[in-house]
């Protein structure tokens, strides 16, 4: 139960974040930047807090008995990152935050149930690998798009309501969604309900051929299979089929 509430605590900044999206215009002047030092303390800050569920969940997987220790030290280290950014202002043109509050709290509430859990029973091999590349699948799937600027699908010509649920897949993509979505899987990866995670997963996978299909739009695309997003795909259905062999045994 802690090892799930530690989970949710460092996912809690990805899923609550479309919440606390600031929109402010475009601007023909030269306007207000941010230092060098609040750009390397906010954007450490912002990496530690994406990838402390995914440290957690390789944790869970492969060293769960480590987990409550080295899970302790790795939400520590975030919750240090980001309570720096309230000494470090971020100037900018929508204004100046005072600091990153919602993280700095998610990962303290991470870091007490890390301490407060016990060390889990190590999960077959088998197991722990299919959840790893799962977790890994939506992380590069995510990094590729967000840090490299690489799209893995082709986009259809959607329009109307069907263009603004793809705008909203767009959004949660690159706030780490499906990376928190398969990160608490991993963590569960040990109890029934976890293969249905992957079925979220299909959902970015699938949208856009769907709503082609159904919207009856055009695409510029060399086929159809291109609006699949493969690696959710994958990871979509590794998930649903996780204890299919222990199941077996």
């Amino acid at each position: 139960m802690l090892r799930f509430v530690a989970i949710l605590a460092a996912t809690a900044p990805s899923f609550l974040s479309a919440f606390m999206l600031v929109e402010c215009g475009w601007f023909a002047y030269e306007v207000v930047q941010p230092t060098p030092l609040a750009v390397a303390v906010w954007g450490t800050a912002g990496y530690a807090t994406a990838l402390l569920p995914v440290v957690l969940a390789l944790l869970a997987l492969w060293a769960p008995r480590w987990l409550p220790k080295a899970g302790a030290v790795a939400a520590a280290v975030t919750l240090a990152a980001n309570a720096l950014t309230f000494a470090v202002p971020y100037a900018w043109p929508c204004g100046a935050p005072t600091g990153r509050w919602l993280p700095a709290v998610c990962a303290a509430v991470s870091l007490v149930a890390l301490l407060l859990s016990r060390p889990g029973p190590p999960l077959p091999k088998r197991q722990a690998a299919v959840w790893s590349a799962v977790v890994l699948l939506a992380l590069g799937t995510t990094l590729a798009r967000s840090v490299a600027g690489v799209d893995l699908i082709c986009w259809a010509d959607l329009t109307g309501d069907w263009a603004l649920a793809e705008m909203r897949l767009d959004i949660a993509h690159a706030q780490y969604y499906w990376v928190g979505v398969a990160t608490i899987g991993a963590v569960l990866a040990g109890h029934r309900a976890a293969p249905f995670l992957g079925l979220v997963l299909l959902v970015p996978a699938l949208y856009m051929p769907v709503a082609w299909f159904l919207s009856g739009a055009g695409h510029g695309c060399s086929s159809t299979l291109a609006l699949v997003n493969w690696p959710y795909l994958v990871a979509g259905l590794l998930a649903l089929c996780s204890r299919l062999p222990r199941q077996a045994q």
